[in-house]
């Protein structure tokens, strides 16, 4: 009859386990830096059946489009998004 010895796994693990810390320390100091998207949607509405209405955005320009199964439509140019950083400052010039 042959005696199986079991080899403890306790080292491997060890191993195994202070590796996977050092490669999740590397990834934590990794900044992933993204273009800023120029084209986005910034508000959805569903009408069901496959259709909708949208906002989208594309610099500082704003569209609402609608948009079914086979097409999408431009519904009207809305114009620019208002800048709240010159909105604030012209009115606090205002209060003075």
């Amino acid at each position: 009859m042959e005696q199986t010895i079991a080899k403890s796994n306790l080292p491997w693990t060890v191993l195994c386990s202070g590796l996977w810390e050092r490669v999740r320390q590397g990834l934590a100091r990794v900044h992933v830096r993204r273009t800023p998207r120029r084209l986005r949607v910034s508000e959805s509405v569903s009408l069901g059946e496959k259709r909708v209405v949208a906002v989208v955005e594309y610099e500082e320009q704003r569209f609402l489009v609608g948009g079914g199964a086979g097409s999408v439509n431009l519904l009207a140019r809305l114009g620019e998004a208002p800048n709240f950083s010159e909105l604030l400052t012209d009115w606090c010039e205002r209060q003075r």
